[in-house]
């Protein structure tokens, strides 16, 4: 007798014989036991977990794989497949969310009492104690708030998520710097110039000469050793001077692409001593400067979370196209100046298309998933100019090499950098290389101005400049206002 006759005939009503009552109890208990196994997904989708187990909610980010998200969690691909079971896992988008249990730990980390909870992406090639200078902390905070290193400190896992407090003691916001970020006095080293520390501090050169008077007179004359005000926009690190033994195949460009410098800056450091920087000799001595720790008070803090208290939607016009009316509220501010920047890029754009707007924050702000910020109004997401047929729809089209109108998307971003009020722009660093390529061969721009803007060529791990790497931002830029 087979399972499903078994309950039919149960279900009609025919009796068993008494000699096969005991056979007719296990078929029971059998098809109890396949329903409640079928059952079991559901449940798990249903957000339960099993005992000593608690319920996270990932939301999926652009570039993710299941498994890369099972080893930032130090979980199965198997387990986040059953815990969500009407889930393609060859088609997880940015945005979804994913359920994830994860044992419950006796020993709890730490909880920050002070400063911001940040959580961290374990990159390739990290380890404790770089991603202990880069939030300006020490290795033993790192192991506090995140117990399951303690037995083992060295075996980070690319991907795995760490919490961070950042520096409980940060310097509180200056009157001098809008009470944005905390003023900040640099001592200028040996070989640097006015563009060049602009950039360092994600700041313009006007932006240096508005907070020291007698710079603006003679930005050509800095020396060592003096001190310039700065209200910086990236944290103040540390600067590192040592000597470099040039090693056999090594060339000057290598060298500085080593430390993430310009060939410029690395030959300013050896203050006119390099005769010949195409001619090094193995062995010869080169003078390098490079960032270490942060600056104490100036740990990396989360400004991206926020609320949207007085927001204004950004209306049609006829100089961009809108993807999500929804989600394009910003502040007042924001709203102005994009519309501002659109204007500009239009007058000077000839017949090219019009400028692509995507998403700023919701109605009210507050956490938009995919994003990690959009919460308060000043973010924007804006499509590069591209060459060829295509459409301003609902989604940004991907630039690359082949279709990227270089000189249309320096327009439309120097549109943006002239209204003044830029924190940073989110580019990718192939496409910056493109765009500075083509500034530095038309000479469109001055040297000391790519200086001041481009974290190009310098690599996209070193914070240089306004325009800045971030990951996923291939089809669209993003555009950070100021408060």
């Amino acid at each position: 007798m087979t399972l499903m006759s078994a309950m039919s005939r149960h279900a009609s009503g025919e009796k068993c014989a008494p000699s096969s009552w005991a056979g007719g109890r296990m078929w029971f208990f059998a098809a109890a036991v396949a329903l409640t196994w079928l059952a079991l997904p559901h449940l798990a989708h249903a957000g339960r977990c099993g005992k000593g187990h608690r319920l996270e909610t990932h939301v999926v980010a652009a570039g993710e794989t299941l498994a890369r998200i099972a080893r930032g969690y130090d979980v199965g691909v198997d387990g986040i497949r059953r815990w969500n079971p009407k889930v393609n896992p060859n088609l997880i988008r940015p945005g979804q969310k994913l359920r994830v249990c994860i044992a419950k730990r006796k020993s709890k980390g730490r909880s920050c009492r002070s400063g911001s909870k940040i959580r961290h992406r374990v990159k390739k090639g990290e380890n404790l104690s770089t991603i202990a200078q880069r939030y300006a902390v020490t290795e033993k905070a790192l192991l506090a708030q995140n117990p399951r290193l303690r037995k083992a400190p060295d075996r980070l896992r690319t991907d795995q998520v760490l919490t961070v407090c950042s520096d409980p003691k940060r310097v509180k916001g200056s009157k001098t710097c809008g009470y944005r970020m905390p003023l900040f006095v640099h001592e200028v080293i040996p070989g640097e110039w006015a563009s060049e520390i602009a950039g360092r501090y994600g700041v313009r050169r006007r932006d240096l000469y508005r907070l020291n008077p007698k710079l603006r007179r003679n930005p050509n004359l800095i020396r060592p050793g003096q001190r310039i005000r700065v209200c910086p926009e990236i944290a103040p690190r540390r600067r590192q001077k040592f000597t470099h033994s040039v090693r056999s195949g090594q060339t000057f460009g290598s060298i500085a692409k080593k430390y993430g410098l310009t060939m410029r800056e690395l030959q300013s450091y050896q203050q006119g001593k390099l005769a010949d920087r195409d001619s090094l000799r193995v062995g010869q001595k080169l003078i390098v400067w490079r960032d270490g720790a942060l600056v104490s008070g100036y740990g990396a803090y989360n400004d991206n979370r926020g609320v949207l208290r007085v927001g204004v939607q950004l209306p049609p016009g006829r100089h961009y196209v809108i993807k999500h009316a929804s989600t394009a509220w910003g502040t007042s501010k924001s709203v102005r100046l994009i519309q501002k920047a659109a204007a500009k890029y239009s007058r000077r754009k000839g017949r090219g298309p019009k400028v692509h707007i995507g998403d700023i924050s919701r109605k009210r702000g507050g956490k938009f998933p995919p994003h990690l910020s959009h919460q308060h109004g000043r973010d924007v997401d804006v499509g590069y100019i591209l060459r060829g047929d295509y459409k301003l729809g609902r989604r940004f089209n991907r630039a690359s090499k082949s279709n990227l109108d270089v000189r249309r998307s320096w327009m439309l971003i120097k549109a943006f950098l002239d209204t003044d009020e830029i924190r940073y722009i989110f580019m990718d660093y192939a496409l910056q290389r493109l765009v500075y390529e083509h500034l530095r061969k038309t000479h469109a721009v001055s040297s000391d101005t790519l200086d001041e803007l481009f974290q190009y060529p310098r690599g996209r791990h070193r914070a240089h400049g306004i325009i800045r790497h971030s990951k996923g931002h291939v089809n669209h830029f993003h555009v950070r206002f100021r408060r």
